[in-house]
């Protein structure tokens, strides 16, 4: 009796973890499980919405496997009345998909976590009246497979955002529509101006940038705003001069797409009257997926001097290095890409220039 008792507990505990797991409307993950579907495509329904949500745990972040065919979000419209579905990928939260992504026009996808596909993403359609690809500062959407936004009807592609990092293997189509990739974004003190520097590495549909500055970061005001290329797929320098700057602001750029779409770069802080400040460095994001791209935000730095930064793991062991040599600017905007080799953990990251040493943490899930 004892044996069938234990038999009908696990088999009961089992079901009920493969239900949590299971997609359903409403659900919020938030622990790491696994959902095994392989081959089938999965359509919870029109209007449902999923959200992979932090666990509230820095060191035990969530992380969700599907293995499925495809998976697609739906809404529907009747009349005036639509209700979208939505997949939301929230900041310190994984989503793995082993199969396909599929969106439909009334489906809303919005990453500020990671989200991994091995397989394709496409759209039923390849146009939305509203936002439906959605990337936030610190969201990376990596792909094993193609990225197609244009639609079976070679649209030019859904409206988005396109803030964090989107990496593709495959081919990309329908993007005409996202913000640009930038580079770097940098800030220096000249005599009396302040000048901005930055580069795309590609635009699609851009159509301006607006240089913004704060005292406070909370009130910013546009100084002025420079033509973008449009579209792209080299890299372009751009520059702005603030010629009437202020002993302390903080800048950022405000880059804008033909059709009103925007992303934020920045903020740097720029002292212009010779006031000495401690440099200081933030990694964004610093909890991320192997492969993901870390950005390093430096200010405080002095114009002549090196730059080195490297990177430890737990074992004290050198596990990436790089140097900027002759910085000509007091801020630094970097992104960088190394983290493909390494296995999940706490890593160090040690930055120099000159006396000055700032030390980081960063989280490889």
């Amino acid at each position: 009796m004892k044996k069938f008792y234990c038999f009908f507990l696990l088999l009961f505990t089992a079901q009920f973890i493969y239900g949590q797991c299971t997609p359903v409307d409403n659900i919020v993950y938030t622990s790491d499980c696994t959902y095994d579907n392989v081959g089938v495509a999965v359509n919870i329904g029109s209007g449902s919405d999923v959200t992979i949500s932090d666990s509230g745990d820095p060191a035990d972040p969530t992380d969700v496997i599907w293995n499925v065919g495809s998976y697609t979000i739906q809404g529907w419209t009747i009349i005036l009345t639509t209700n979208f579905g939505n997949l939301t990928v929230d900041e310190g939260a994984t989503l793995t998909i082993n199969g396909d992504l599929i969106m439909s026009e009334f489906g809303i996808l919005t990453v500020n976590g990671t989200l991994h596909v091995i397989g394709d993403v496409t759209h039923t359609i390849g146009a939305s009246l509203g936002d439906r690809f959605n990337i936030g500062p610190n969201g990376t959407i990596n792909i094993d497979g193609d990225l197609d936004l244009s639609g079976p009807f070679g649209f030019t592609g859904v409206l988005g955002t396109w803030e964090g990092a989107l990496n593709v293997t495959g081919t990309v189509v329908g993007t005409g529509n996202l913000p640009v990739e930038l580079t770097y974004l940098k800030a220096s003190p000249e005599e009396e101006n302040i000048t901005i520097e930055w580069e795309t590495a590609t635009e699609e549909n851009a159509s301006h940038f607006d240089i913004e500055r704060s005292t406070d970061l909370e009130n910013w005001q546009a100084i002025g705003s420079v033509q973008a290329a449009g579209n792209s797929q080299t890299s372009i320098y751009y520059q702005f001069e603030d010629k009437s700057p202020l002993p302390k602001a903080y800048y950022r750029l405000k880059q804008v797409d033909f059709d009103g779409e925007y992303a934020y770069y920045g903020p740097l802080i720029i002292n212009h009257q010779g006031i000495s400040e401690t440099m200081n460095a933030t990694i964004m994001p610093n909890n991320i997926s192997t492969g993901e791209k870390v950005h390093f935000n430096m200010s405080g730095l002095n114009v002549g001097n090196d730059v080195f930064i490297q990177v430890y793991n737990n074992q004290g062991h050198t596990v990436h290095f790089e140097e900027v040599n002759d910085i000509s600017t007091n801020n630094l905007f970097k992104p960088m890409d190394f983290t493909s080799h390494l296995r999940s953990g706490m890593y160090y990251v040690v930055i120099k220039s000159g006396k000055s040493v700032v030390k980081e943490k960063l989280l490889i899930n």
